[in-house]
């Protein structure tokens, strides 16, 4: 779980860093409807690497052939020994941050119903989307997803009725557009990788360039005296900063300005550049996640491609204590069983040296792996287990001899 998080985490915070870095020459070359539209490469890369994990290859052979090598590291061992906190306890405090994050989320689901509540009905103006009003709130919102609504704060009549009809055609394109539904998938997202900053920041950009998205809708067909009576109506709500996950957030002081300079630019907008870019960014980081399902990146990538049967989950083999102060290499050949559940059954040695060494903790750590479900498992599985004492450096010529 530990080590998904992480291949799926460093690769999020390049798209992110990419979108966040670039986000004033992306906006400026596409657009806003074009920039908001790339954040949904991210949630597409994830539904990618799943599809890739998940999706069995039907054509292929059960029976895995090939000898399959697998480093084991004196010095990855030696780290993780050192570490502060061990995966376990790392795995609880992921667990804790993330139930926590949902609990924020069912929460404020709680708070927003009994706001509704206590709303009074709004019927100035007359749309397909029930329009309501509270004291309490400082500007225009859309919220719920199975029966959304439009709340508007207390004072809103006051405004021209240009002004009012603007505002509300910019919340029904959020509804239009669903961003209610994906406020809530970018959320959950956020939730499931709380610990990384980057992915905070990347989730405020996403929920502005929403504003900045419907903005530019809105105000494609408005002329200029139209544009600075809605600029108005956005500065009136502008000291609504709060973001909601259930609610879109119209007033928002700390992009007014962005906002503002945005609707002197305007650019078309285009389903196919839209589908183009998400798939374009999302493709790209779908092919950074070529990692090998379980273990390193060494000699077992180019098998596993071919394989249905993967492993999942691979436990890395302690390396003994005693052949590390002895500075001792060595290896072990395993054959073994997997069942139709992806459980390793009847390990056995085939091979070791130093004989005995290395044995008892490959046998251990192979016993724990697990493997992709399939119809029939395989039979006679083997797979080498390399104990090294440190990785070669990345400029030492590496040639493998081997006796006859």
């Amino acid at each position: 779980m530990l080590n998904w998080l992480m291949e799926q985490t460093i690769l999020i915070s390049l798209i992110c860093a990419i979108l966040l870095v670039g986000h004033k020459q992306i906006l400026k070359l596409f657009g806003a409807h074009h920039t908001y539209a790339l954040w949904l490469a991210i949630p597409m890369l994830l539904l990618g690497s799943a599809i890739i994990h998940l999706v069995p290859n039907l054509l292929s052979n059960s029976r895995i052939t090939q000898l399959e090598h697998y480093r084991v590291l004196a010095d990855r061992t030696l780290a993780d020994s050192e570490l502060f906190l061990s995966t376990p306890t790392l795995l609880a405090i992921w667990t804790l941050g993330f139930a926590f994050m949902l609990m924020t989320i069912a929460v404020h689901a709680v708070r927003l119903k009994q706001l509704i509540n206590h709303c009074s009905a709004f019927t100035s103006i007359e749309t397909h989307l029930t329009v309501i009003q509270h004291q309490n709130i400082h500007s225009p919102m859309l919220v719920g997803l199975r029966k959304p609504k439009i709340i508007v704060p207390y004072g809103f009549e006051q405004l021209s009725i240009a002004q009012q009809t603007a505002v509300i055609e910019h919340e029904l394109y959020h509804h239009r557009r669903g961003d209610i539904g994906m406020n809530l998938i970018a959320f959950s997202l956020l939730s499931i990788f709380w610990f990384n900053p980057i992915c905070w920041l990347a989730y405020r950009r996403f929920r502005d360039d929403q504003e900045l998205a419907c903005d530019a809708q809105i105000t494609t067909s408005m002329n200029t005296d139209e544009k600075i009576a809605y600029s108005r109506a956005l500065l009136t709500y502008s000291q609504q900063a709060h973001i909601g996950m259930l609610h879109t957030h119209y007033g928002n002081k700390n992009i007014l300005k962005e906002r503002i300079l945005q609707m002197k630019k305007q650019h078309e907008k285009s389903t196919l550049a839209i589908i183009g870019l998400t798939l374009g960014l999302g493709f790209s980081g779908l092919m950074l996640n070529q990692q090998v399902q379980a273990g390193d990146n060494h000699d077992s990538t180019h098998a596993a491609k071919k394989q249905q049967i993967y492993p999942l989950t691979r436990v890395e083999p302690k390396y003994p204590k005693a052949a590390i102060e002895a500075k001792q290499n060595g290896f072990v050949q395993l054959e073994f069983d997997i069942k139709k559940s992806g459980a390793v059954a009847n390990v056995s040695v085939i091979k070791s040296s130093p004989k005995d060494v290395f044995d008892k903790q490959a046998v251990k750590a192979l016993k724990q792996w697990t493997y992709k479900k399939s119809k029939q498992g395989a039979k006679g599985v083997q797979v080498q287990l390399d104990f090294v004492i440190d990785e070669p450096a990345a400029d030492v010529e590496r040639i493998k001899v081997t006796a006859k």
